[in-house]
């Protein structure tokens, strides 16, 4: 039942970080203890204590993931799969012909549209001027 999910399978990587867990409530039970019998020195010390155990809680965190990322990365594997840029435009486009012909735009979205359409031929129409290695001359100021 337990051997197989997902917080048994951590707490086998990362035995660290259940242990601080453990040793920070201890401390901070402790700490309660003293508060309730008024003993303030153990009170302090069972706060001090629960500070500590909570510091090196979140350093075994950390340490666990700046070594995982190191793993990670020296194996070269991501989870990330790579991005279809041209094809996701493309949908993109298609959506919005889709839209535009079914009558589903609002006018703001249409002037979104036709704004987006436009820096597209603006940026076509560099490409093609640095492909061809024409430069534009600009108008002389008034």
């Amino acid at each position: 039942m337990f051997g197989d999910s997902k917080i048994v399978k951590k707490m086998k990587e990362e035995p660290l970080v259940p242990l601080g867990v453990g040793l920070t409530v201890c401390a901070l039970l402790y700490a309660a203890w003293g508060l309730h019998y008024k003993n303030i020195q153990q009170a302090q010390r069972g706060m001090r204590g629960r500070v500590i155990m909570q510091g090196l809680t979140v350093c075994a965190l950390v340490g666990y993931g700046v070594f995982k990322t190191k793993d990670t990365s020296q194996a070269g594997q991501t989870n990330m799969r790579p991005i279809n840029w041209d094809k996701l435009e493309r949908e993109a486009q298609e959506a919005e012909a889709l839209d535009l012909a079914k009558g589903n735009v609002s006018p703001a979205m249409e002037k979104l549209i036709a704004q987006a359409k436009r820096e597209r031929e603006e940026k076509a129409k560099s490409v093609i001027a640095k492909s061809i290695f024409v430069q534009e001359v600009p108008e002389p100021k008034k």
